[in-house]
């Protein structure tokens, strides 16, 4: 009887609604893998973990090795690559969850908080492809819960997992950074004199950084690119919003009814009486997204401080319906999250053929409120845009490449103006016979010419007036048309005014 009892509650455990709702995010990610194609950057990322280091241009290392992993267990398949978002996402679900419940939640507001992560479409969008986001969500809740855990139980063990932990949170994004001082300068203005003047809150900071230096130095051997990329980035490719912008594409981003939950756990943060112990978190989640506010970030980088604001809006809202013995609000209000988040879904995940897509999005009127990026086109969404025309580009790139005499291929360069076409020419040109790129685009441009004088180059996504400044002879032999994706056109470049080599600082395009 005591087995059969063990049982049902471990059936019960397992079949709790944020469990559930975990599996459920993992299995949305697969089975939707597989529509509409690679992402542009999970390319790029592919590329990367063919030459692990301990840092690129444009991210920190983590993401390459995450890559590397999910590759090596089930090869360079979109679903290696979505497996492991997905998985972060699912994990951040859970978390999210057990934020809810270190609060003080009980069951409805631990369902709650889950239900929030799964159905406000930014983080089941970031978890539709491989990128340092979903992880860094991921990371950023978990850091919370154990930097909760420590300084109500402090050990020495448990600063040692906090200070390591945040260190590999740097190797995946610089968001730790801002979270760090912004949990800092929260702790200042709440008073927080016990955990600020403890030796082993500084000794974590201690390990955090030795685990990061290897990428600080490696930043310092290469000149400090990522911030030459971050100034080009904000200067050119981010949208510049004012506050009410960003905080109006957060608003949708997050699904609008999320609104009234994450605004009642700011509040319940701040100002409650029960939370007066976590008083610290609401500053920390209100400087973290003022910082971004205020610097021509997107909205989604914000996002980590959000499974904290979802659990504790949950679990003001569960104690409310407690305290006046009606549970009925809070069920209403996550079955119209549910309700919501399905009909917004399809804005952040390819659950829809495209041509359905552009339908659907249409009848929403939604369109020009997601725009994050300049020169967006007018048809798709930019995480929906490079997921397409990569292999019809290739496929160019491949009849150019075999018009060419035996000799010409020999000494021929592929240079693709970005790391996305780079890394298309990369993975789908190995088994057609294609030699690796070469691209001045962010990681690309370190890798080099692959000793190529420039004798013959075919360039791949470049403007001829751009390339006449390098070649006296140019050619277009393709022009590669996709009515989803960007026109590319493909030059045949002889006569170059200079060696390759000599001429790639020039070529240089952090972006």
């Amino acid at each position: 009887m005591r087995i059969n009892a063990n049982r049902k509650q471990s059936l019960q455990q397992m079949t709790r609604i944020p469990n559930v709702a975990a599996v459920c995010f993992l299995l949305l990610t697969l089975a939707t893998a597989g529509r509409y194609g690679f992402y542009g950057d999970e390319l790029y990322y592919l590329a990367c973990a063919k030459h692990l280091d301990w840092g690129y241009v444009d991210h920190p290392p983590l993401v390459a090795l995450t890559t590397l992993v999910g590759t090596s267990i089930f090869g360079e398949t979109i679903v290696a690559l979505r497996f492991m978002s997905g998985l972060a996402g699912a994990i951040t679900v859970l978390l999210s969850a057990h934020v809810a419940r270190v609060l003080g939640g009980g069951s409805m507001s631990q369902t709650l908080a889950a239900l929030s992560i799964c159905f406000a479409p930014a983080f089941p969008a970031l978890s539709s492809y491989l990128s340092m986001n979903s992880i860094d969500v991921m990371l950023c809740t978990l850091f919370l819960i154990v930097f909760l855990r420590t300084i109500k139980e402090p050990s020495p063990g448990k600063w040692v997992a906090l200070g390591a932990l945040f260190g590999v949170g740097l190797l995946n994004k610089y968001t730790f950074l801002v979270l760090g001082a912004s949990l800092f300068v929260s702790l200042i203005v709440t008073r927080q004199w016990i955990v600020l003047r403890s030796r082993w809150l500084y000794i974590s900071g201690a390990i955090a950084l030795i685990i990061f230096a290897p990428h600080v130095l490696w930043q310092m051997e290469h000149g400090w690119p990522t911030i030459e990329f971050m100034r080009n980035a904000t200067e050119f490719k981010n949208l510049a919003l004012s506050p009410l912008a960003f905080m109006s594409q957060l608003t949708l981003g997050l699904n609008p009814l999320t609104l009234p939950l994450w605004l009642t756990g700011v509040l319940f943060l701040l100002l409650s009486k029960q939370a007066k112990e976590y008083r610290f978190l609401g500053w920390t989640a209100v400087v973290f997204v003022i910082v971004y506010m205020f610097q021509n970030s997107k909205f989604y980088y914000v996002l980590p401080v959000f499974p904290l604001l979802f659990a504790s809006g949950a679990v003001a809202w569960e104690g409310f319906s407690q305290s006046h013995h009606f549970r009925w609000p809070t069920w209403v209000a996550g079955s119209a999250l549910v309700i919501s988040g399905v009909v917004l879904m399809p804005l952040a995940v390819p659950i829809l053929p495209v041509e359905q897509f552009v339908s659907y999005a249409k009848s929403l009127g939604l369109w020009n409120a997601v725009r994050m990026q300049k020169g967006e086109g007018d048809t798709l969404p930019i995480h929906f845009v490079y997921r397409f025309g990569w292999e019809e580009t290739v496929d160019a790139v491949e009849r150019a490449y075999d018009s060419l005499p035996p000799q010409g291929k020999e000494k021929c360069a592929i240079l693709a103006s970005w790391y996305g076409i780079a890394g298309a020419i990369d993975h789908f040109g190995a088994e057609r016979g294609l030699p690796n790129a070469i691209c001045p685009s962010n990681s690309y441009w370190t890798w080099g010419t692959h000793g190529y004088s420039g004798e013959e180059v075919l360039a791949v996504g470049y403007g001829a007036e751009f390339l006449r400044e390098y070649f006296d002879s140019v050619e277009r032999v393709a022009h590669v048309t996709n009515r989803y994706a960007f026109d590319i056109d493909i030059y045949l470049c002889r006569k170059p005014k200079d060696d390759l080599g000599r001429m790639w600082h020039r070529f240089k395009r952090f972006i």
